[in-house]
């Protein structure tokens, strides 16, 4: 017989956590596009600690209430005008 089992080993108090789709590979390393205040996005690299199903856990790179590209990658560039569409959270 198999079981399946998910172990917690270990808590991480203010860990910031995104969806593992919004985060992009890339020469320099991973990185997420961040939108700013006025709406553009911005690369920024980061620093993943580890990744559990579909979220990971981010170390460096973005700040708690940061907004994160999590779609439309392939038509999004540094400096891009970012359309918000509600989404589930």
């Amino acid at each position: 017989q198999f079981v399946n089992v998910t172990l917690t080993l270990g808590k991480q108090d203010a860990a910031v956590i995104v969806p593992s789709h919004a985060v992009q590979a890339g020469q320099q390393g991973p990185f997420v596009f961040v939108v700013r205040p006025d709406l553009i996005a911005e690369v920024r690299l980061i620093v993943v600690g580890r990744t559990l199903g579909d979220k990971a856990v981010i170390d460096k790179g973005i700040k708690p209430g940061e907004w994160i590209v999590t779609d439309g990658h392939l038509k999004l560039f540094p400096g891009a005008k970012v359309k918000l569409v509600k989404g589930v959270e």
